[in-house]
């Protein structure tokens, strides 16, 4: 007679196996959606700290034209001036004799990149460019709430935007981009930095 014995095999069911891969796929799902939000996170992130230094580049230029240059008006340098990445020449009325390097350059190593821009890869010069804006209140140029619906030309946006708007009237800078609104076409609240 043969005598069957039971051997003590160890292992996981289908059942188990299952269940793990549903927890990890639940577990990459959420985290792949985390991953996502960073993208954008990190874009409005990096147009306020490059609108920061650029605004703080405009406010100290304005003080140079008005000590050094003589300038006697409330006057912001003009965006050939922020261009070009230096307060003498331009319109802004300031001379090397009176403002030298390294005082005359806007930002150390140039004008940053709005990371918002249309095409960084393909033209980077144009996501750093300064473009002045123009209309008046209601279409873009001067009212803050507008800049969201509104480019630089006071027209609406296309969504191939690039650079930055500039007011030299008042010297509000912002990003000419619509391209960080909401899904549905919508503002976001981040539009207007």
């Amino acid at each position: 007679m043969k005598r069957l014995t039971q051997t003590n095999q160890k292992g996981f069911t289908l059942i188990e196996l299952l269940m793990v891969i549903l927890v990890i796929a639940i577990l990459a799902v959420i985290g792949v959606t985390q991953f996502v939000n960073y993208g954008k996170d990190s874009r409005d992130a990096a147009t306020r700290a490059n609108l920061q230094v650029l605004r703080r580049a405009i406010s100290e230029k304005n003080g140079l034209m008005r000590l050094r240059c003589n300038v006697q008006t409330v006057s912001f340098p003009d965006a050939a001036s922020i261009n070009a990445n230096d307060i003498n020449g331009g319109a802004s009325g300031c001379l090397p004799s009176q403002v030298t390097v390294p005082d005359s350059v806007f930002v150390a190593g140039g004008i940053p990149v709005n990371p918002w821009s249309n095409d960084i890869q393909a033209n980077e010069a144009l996501s750093r460019t300064v473009t002045a804006c123009v209309g008046d209140a209601t279409s873009g140029c001067t009212a803050f709430g507008n800049h969201c619906a509104r480019n630089c030309a006071g027209v609406a946006h296309t969504g191939a935007e690039n650079g930055w708007c500039y007011n030299q009237a008042t010297g509000e800078i912002w990003a000419n981009t619509r391209r960080n609104s909401g899904s549905n076409g919508a503002p976001s609240n981040e539009c207007d930095y």
